[in-house]
């Protein structure tokens, strides 16, 4: 599902960012990834999504080499992806609803479609009681409940998570876990970046262990 060929990232500043990564993840996998801060997790992800690209080696996706991929396939094979952030860029000025039709309406979706997705990732996430809420309303873990329900709207095969709980307390953060673990239970495989040991410990699953590169 996602394999890295001895990638190595490094930016136009000089900034070696990754080196020699060679990794795979096996599809329905949901493992965790792990470092020191400037390790390159970040990175890493933003490889995964296509939102950069290596300097050397290669990164496949689902069988697909982003190396060789046309610049204007790009967005739609993102479609398969969902991304979450620490933090999660909610719109203040639109509803939880609309916050998270945004990207099936960007897709062009027919309305009814949309009312039925939205109200289903809502659903899982808890939070389908506060489609009409605007997110100013909502506590810290709802506001990235709803980052989430924006990111699987599409029905991403693969989910990709940067530091999802930095910024909550434990009981939330393990909240938050557990939703993952239940799309992964759905089929979607999911990688997510955090610096919580005791959470990935009790998670019981795969730690990938990123090491900052000397320079």
């Amino acid at each position: 599902m996602i394999e890295f060929k001895s990638v190595t990232k490094q930016y136009p500043t000089g900034q070696l960012a990754l080196y020699n990564v060679n990794l795979k993840l096996a599809q329905g996998e949901m493992a965790f990834l792990t470092g020191n801060s400037g390790a390159g997790k970040s990175t890493l992800l933003k490889l995964i999504a296509m939102l950069d690209f290596p300097s050397e080696g290669e990164v496949i996706i689902a069988g697909q080499s982003s190396s060789i991929l046309k610049k204007s396939k790009i967005p739609s094979f993102r479609r398969n992806i969902g991304m979450i952030f620490q933090d999660h860029h909610l719109l203040y000025d639109r509803t939880i609803f609309d916050n998270v039709a945004l990207p099936l309406k960007i897709e062009g979706m027919r309305l009814n479609d949309i009312q039925r997705r939205v109200r289903a990732a809502l659903d899982k996430v808890n939070l389908l009681q506060k489609e009409k809420e605007y997110p100013v309303m909502l506590s810290a873990g709802e506001k990235q409940r709803v980052g989430i329900a924006r990111a699987v709207v599409n029905k991403p095969m693969i989910i990709l998570a940067d530091e999802p709980t930095g910024n909550l307390d434990p009981d939330l953060a393990h909240d938050i876990m557990q939703t993952f673990k239940q799309f992964n239970d759905f089929g979607s495989t999911v990688l997510i970046a955090s610096h919580d040991h005791a959470l990935i410990q009790d998670m019981k699953k795969r730690t990938i262990v990123l090491r900052k590169v000397k320079t």
